[in-house]
């Protein structure tokens, strides 16, 4: 049998813990997922019943039966959870609801995503410093806003930059479920990569953290395209003097576009740390040439792995790159 289908069957059963019609909502989860059916699935719990989008019902029954998600309860039409011991699940009735971080940031529960959230909030694997006021950080890859308003939180302000337009407006809904970090937040809906043009860009569903003009998406979006130095003159171009911060930060996470923007060396130079999960698995290339470029204008620069996927593949094509130049803190 199917390692997959074995799997599935497995998290199916572990379900009837979670919901009394769990067979039902199985079902109708397998028609929507074959593209049978495009309707929501009703789940009941303990006499309370909640429309879920199927995509939320299917993060609810994996973190479940993977154990990351404890202490289900089911009461006055509110379904609520804790992921990893740390963050809370809320779900209304309506399907409507929030994931709460150890940090009290809230994201929408479109950005269920167990593996970003968890190397966002637990993992850690952002992490630059506790205090990160006068921080300026283009962050680029931007996802749903999740390292936008963690930075946000630590006081940095942040260029959010995302290409796909369904993560970016996400990511617009994100920061408006945190008001006080929203003044500290500019989003910006552009891929950047090798040249201002005009790209197509994949992507396998409407939140997807994998989508890239590198990847092999079952569908595609034509999006603007701009160079890092183009970005960075539309930076300035709103009013945000870059001088006037005392650190400034390039945060990478494109799949793949980190091998264009390192031929801005005179863009590069503008930053104090560099910091790139890098994908050279999509471009058959390895972290050597991004290093090596850092290395000889002044960084200082630590190879890490942040999961399991890239210590399976190799941390020669998948990793983190934390470049450092003229700034005595953490290297992560």
């Amino acid at each position: 049998m199917n390692i997959n289908i074995f799997r599935s069957l497995k998290v199916l059963i572990a379900s009837k813990d979670l919901f009394d019609n769990w067979l039902q909502a199985g079902i109708k989860y397998f028609l929507w997922k074959h593209g049978v059916s495009k309707s929501d699935i009703l789940v009941k719990c303990k006499n309370n019943a909640f429309t879920l989008n199927p995509k939320i019902y299917s993060s609810v029954v994996i973190t479940y039966y993977d154990k990351y998600l404890e202490n289900i309860s089911c009461y006055y039409n509110t379904l609520k959870g804790k992921l990893s011991g740390a963050i809370d699940l809320v779900i209304s009735s309506d399907g409507r609801g929030f994931l709460k971080m150890p940090d009290d940031v809230m994201v929408s529960l479109e950005s269920f995503d167990h593996t970003v959230i968890s190397e966002t909030w637990l993992y850690d694997i952002h992490f630059l410093g506790f205090d990160l006021t006068d921080y300026l950080i283009i962050d680029v890859g931007a996802f749903v806003g999740d390292t936008a308003l963690y930075y946000a939180k630590r006081g940095a302000f942040v260029i959010a930059v995302e290409p796909l337009p369904s993560n970016y407006e996400v990511m617009l809904r994100n920061i408006e479920l945190n008001p006080d970090l929203k003044p500290r937040i500019i989003p910006i809906n552009v891929a950047i990569g090798a040249k201002d043009d005009i790209i197509e860009f994949s992507y396998d569903s409407s939140v997807d953290g994998s989508a890239g003009i590198y990847s092999r998406g079952r569908f595609k979006v034509r999006v603007r395209q701009m160079k890092l130095s183009t970005l960075i003159k539309e930076i300035v171009k709103r009013g945000i003097n870059l001088d006037s911060y005392k650190i400034k930060v390039l945060k990478m996470d494109c799949k793949g576009c980190e091998y264009d923007v390192i031929n801005e060396i005179d863009m590069l130079k503008l930053f104090d740390i560099i910091k790139v999960e890098y994908s050279g698995y999509l471009r058959d290339k390895t972290y050597h040439e991004l290093k090596k470029t850092l290395e000889d204008i002044g960084f200082k620069c630590r190879v890490w792995a942040h999961n399991e996927y890239a210590l399976r593949i190799g941390l020669d094509r998948h990793g983190m790159l934390t470049c450092v130049k003229n700034y005595e803190g953490l290297i992560r």
